[in-house]
């Protein structure tokens, strides 16, 4: 085991990435993002000028805002990180 551990010292591996941080942060976050996300298609329902190129724009946003929160939420709950380790004083 430890001459793998010299062999793979120094070198890059790719990684999935990681979302960091706590589920309920992540859920929260998701919960605003998408709150927005439903008062500007209610604002785009409502105007009597038509839907805006901005305001399309502007959803899509908020809809790959909520989408990363989401996965960052299924993400930190599957896989949650390790706890550091115990010390004894």
């Amino acid at each position: 085991m430890d001459d793998e551990t010299n062999r793979d010292q120094g070198r890059l591996r790719v990684q999935k990435p990681t979302f960091r941080g706590s589920s309920v942060g992540w859920g929260i976050a998701a919960v605003v993002w998408l709150t927005s996300a439903v008062s500007v298609v209610v604002a785009m329902a409502t105007d009597s000028r038509g839907v805006a190129v901005g305001h399309v724009l502007f959803l899509v946003a908020l809809l790959l805002a909520t989408a990363v929160c989401v996965t960052g939420t299924v993400a930190t709950i599957r896989h949650p990180r390790p706890a550091p380790p115990a010390v004894d004083d």
